[in-house]
């Protein structure tokens, strides 16, 4: 912006905190992917709707012309399952990918958050200390030098221990749905039941619900008005919104999807004339 001071050297950075911005803080970019996966991912479940619906009502039909195990198990019948179900697994897999990328984008602005949050209300020599802790220790020490009590019984600390647990196993090449204790134990132990669309869309939901809390809880205590500011995470929580409208019955694979009807809005005379009959 004109008028505002250019930095070039982090010596030239003012001391005191509340003199602070400018500089203005310049994100890694994480919000924009998060905003991105999560507005496709809507897309795609809205796409998912008629794609699932035309392959049950295919394989309705496959299992009455292979009606018994045998038959449905041979190699003609498995390439008509496959050619069947192939554009379901694909946007299956879409989906599972959207709801990934959501969460890790959201671990990792998690994290720039709390660096952002340091920067701004912690003294320069704190806030610098803090830098090789883990998000969740940032987080306890930046609020516990703020006096909020309790830190680590918030929602808000809970939330950045899940979201840095998921993408440390993520990012280290892990199972998310395994336990992480060994390779073997994580790699080569079957689960009982493989993860798919419906569970990917609960673990978004829980996993972007939990940056929005620790969004909010750093706004309330900030004592920086820069870093006071909910407007990521209420962005995020419409399109939750519209991710919720969609709702899954069944198993992991085998389930069913509808979408919840748009409200109707109803007029107001026409309530009162239904509460008086009623």
């Amino acid at each position: 912006m004109n008028g505002e001071p250019k930095f070039v050297s982090v010596d030239e950075l003012p001391d005191d905190l509340l003199k602070m911005p400018p500089p203005y803080w310049r994100t890694g970019g994480a919000p924009f992917h998060i905003e991105d996966a999560l507005s496709r991912l809507v897309e795609l479940l809205h796409e998912l709707l008629p794609i699932h619906a035309k392959t049950e009502e295919r394989l309705d039909q496959f299992y009455t012309k292979y009606p018994d195990e045998h038959s449905a198990e041979s190699d003609v019948a498995m390439e008509e399952f496959g050619e069947i179900c192939d554009a379901l697994w694909e946007i299956e897999h879409k989906i599972r990918m959207k709801c990934e990328l959501a969460i890790l984008m959201a671990a990792i602005h998690a994290e720039e958050m709390i660096n952002r949050f340091c920067v701004f209300n912690l003294p320069k020599e704190l806030a610098e200390s803090l830098e090789r802790l883990s998000p969740a220790e940032k987080l306890t020490a930046a609020a516990s030098h703020l006096n909020q009590k309790a830190v680590r019984s918030t929602a808000a600390y809970s939330a950045i221990a899940a979201l840095s647990a998921w993408r440390n196993a993520f990012a280290h090449g892990h199972c998310v749905d395994r336990p992480v204790k060994t390779l073997r134990h994580n790699h080569l132990i079957s689960p009982k039941e493989y993860p798919g669309v419906p569970d990917g869309v609960a673990d978004v939901l829980k996993h972007i619900d939990a940056y929005n809390r620790l969004s909010k809880y750093l706004a309330r205590i900030s004592q920086n008005s820069y870093t006071a500011s909910t407007s990521d995470a209420e962005n995020y929580d419409k399109l939750l919104r519209e991710i919720r409208k969609f709702k899954f019955d069944g198993g992991p694979t085998v389930y069913s999807v509808s979408r919840q009807p748009p409200n109707k809005r109803v007029h107001p005379t026409r309530s009162k004339q239904r509460a008086s009959e009623a």
